[in-house]
């Protein structure tokens, strides 16, 4: 293996965040959670003027942010349930997504395999019309309905088709079950890297202004109300004093709440969980688009194509344990079965399943007798820690991938009463960074890397991928062991720039490549070498991590736990 010299003019943006945060002891809000929603809060306020600290006991996006189906949609199915204004803002927060980061959201074609023209639709009113709760086939006549509404809800900003239905077979797409009546295809959006999106928002806050991100952070309250930051990795603290704290911790909200003097049950935690599967026949039939269908008993599940691999999910098991990344065998055989019926011609098993996901959506307590019938729409609830001086508390419950701006913008407005402050900017036009288009051939030139090189950054990264560039082109550079489209300078890129700090952080949120479906042992124990390398580890600490990748399922597949 490759010795690996770590660049020191390479700045670390943890250390420049902590750095930052030994100046904002007095800043006005302390997020706690580093998902979406958190992430997306603490955006909002520092364009807006306010100081802001966030921090993370893991990693940013490790929890249910980083586990979604990757899409960016307007909530079809929660029509049914008749969430309108869930749906209304969706749809619009959709079409700003892929007009503001047309570099991570691109539109996704889904199509739908039906087995019956009118039948079950008689009981599809019946539940839309909160009468019944009894799951059934659905049917065109249903789907076309609420396409219709969907379609309208969505009208504001769209730059996405018209559904359309086949009802010839020799239209179908090939290997359809005999029982498919008609094929409708509608389309959506297709987040193609949220762990991406979310640097994104963070870079944009902490360059706007006073704010501060750092992940791996121990806390706790002292006596007077103030807040102990610490830095689980060097030791070094931070005291904060908040004026308002906002509570987006996600699955873990009730918990932070307890630690925070409150005892409060917002929460309802039902985990999900979704395959990656590698087969390159499947791959071939679907052609880039996804697949949406009935997995036989009424309830529908999805699969689209990501990266060199496809995502089909996903369970919902309720749990009360935040902490819980178990993924049942259960589970996986019952996604195994549905998507096995989907093509009757492409057989699959155990060994196409090269990693699974899981994470714990954060669900509003109550509202259904069971997981599927829970409320999907987002709240924030307002509490006050304990103590005369005793900062406000709001927490951010629930909420889908597709809406974090709006309700951090709803969050936002809220700290802005509390903090009587003005807003000033809006993130309702605002595009993302790496949105700016960069010719391949411009910098291609600019950093003397070759065309080809230049694209896979861009396509990676957007306009972000300048900055990736000029490091990779700084000096000496070589391909990762077993995954030649990554570079060991680009990988010390996303260690220093985007704070990765553990294996777990590099292989999930910082690389896609559990999604080329191949990740193998060889380009794990390289990976480990690099993030050793780049962060001053020693051997031993280097052999923890990559011993505990490799035993990780949502990494190597469920076979690796065994």
């Amino acid at each position: 293996m490759i010795r690996h010299e770590t660049t020191p003019s390479l700045p670390d943006a943890r250390d420049a965040a902590f750095d930052r945060l030994a100046r904002l002891g007095a800043a006005d809000v302390l997020i706690l959670g580093g998902g979406v929603n958190g992430a997306g809060t603490l955006r909002d306020l520092a364009l807006n003027g306010v100081s802001a600290v966030l921090i993370d006991s893991g990693d940013f996006c490790g929890g249910a942010s980083s586990a979604s189906s990757r899409m960016a949609h307007g909530g079809l199915r929660y029509l049914e349930g008749r969430e309108f204004r869930l749906v209304a803002e969706a749809a619009h927060e959709r079409n700003l997504l892929l007009r503001q980061a047309p570099h991570l959201v691109h539109p996704l074609e889904i199509v739908v395999p039906l087995r019956t023209l009118t039948g079950g639709f008689f009981r599809a009113v019946m539940r839309f019309l909160g009468l019944s709760r009894q799951a059934g086939p659905l049917s065109l006549a249903a789907l076309e309905g609420a396409l219709v509404l969907y379609e309208i809800f969505g009208r504001l900003d769209r730059t996405l088709p018209r559904f359309r239905t086949l009802l010839r077979r020799r239209r179908f797409p090939a290997g359809l079950a005999r029982e498919t009546r008609a094929v409708v295809s509608y389309y959506d959006g297709q987040i193609l890297n949220p762990e991406g999106l979310v640097f994104e928002i963070l870079a944009d806050a902490t360059r706007a202004g006073d704010a501060a991100a750092l992940n791996h952070m121990d806390w706790a309250v002292l006596p007077d109300g103030a807040f102990e930051l610490r830095d689980r990795e060097t030791g070094r603290s931070a005291i904060v004093r908040p004026k308002v704290v906002i509570n987006a911790a996600g699955a873990w909200i009730d918990a932070v709440n307890g630690r925070l003097g409150l005892e409060t049950a917002y929460v309802r935690g039902v985990k999900g969980a979704h395959l990656v599967i590698r087969n390159e026949r499947l791959r071939a039939r679907m052609a880039g688009r996804a697949f949406y269908f009935d997995d036989g008993s009424g309830r529908m599940v999805i699969c689209l194509p990501v990266g060199e691999t496809i995502l089909i999910g996903t369970t919902e098991v309720e749990t009360r344990n935040p902490d819980d990344r178990e993924v049942a065998g259960d589970e996986i055989g019952y996604l195994l079965r549905a998507l096995g019926g989907l093509f009757e011609d492409i057989p699959l098993g155990p060994e196409d399943v090269a990693a699974v996901t899981t994470g714990i959506r954060p669900l509003q307590a109550g509202g259904g007798a069971n997981a599927t019938q829970a409320a999907r729409d987002h709240a924030m609830t307002e509490d006050r820690m304990p103590g005369a001086a005793g900062a406000p508390v709001l927490s951010l419950i629930g909420g889908k991938w597709t809406t974090f701006r709006s309700f951090a913008e709803h969050a936002a407005d809220r700290a802005l009463a509390l903090l009587e402050k003005p807003r000033h900017v809006s993130t309702r036009s605002l595009s993302y960074p790496g949105a700016k288009p960069v010719p391949p051939k411009a910098l291609a030139q600019e950093t003397g890397l070759a065309e080809a090189r230049a694209r896979a950054l861009l396509a990676r990264y957007g306009g972000v991928a300048r900055e990736v560039a000029l490091h990779c082109a700084a000096g000496p550079d070589r391909p990762v062991e077993g995954a030649p489209e990554l570079s060991l300078r680009e990988v010390e890129w996303l260690i220093r720039c985007r704070a990765a700090r553990t294996l777990e952080d590099l292989l999930l949120r910082r690389t896609r490549l559990v999604y080329s479906g191949r990740l193998a042992a060889e380009t794990v124990r390289d990976l480990g070498a690099i993030l050793a390398g780049t962060l001053g580890r020693d051997a031993e600490w280097r052999a923890a991590e990559i011993g505990r990748a490799l035993a990780d399922p949502r990494i190597m597949g469920p076979e690796a736990a065994q």
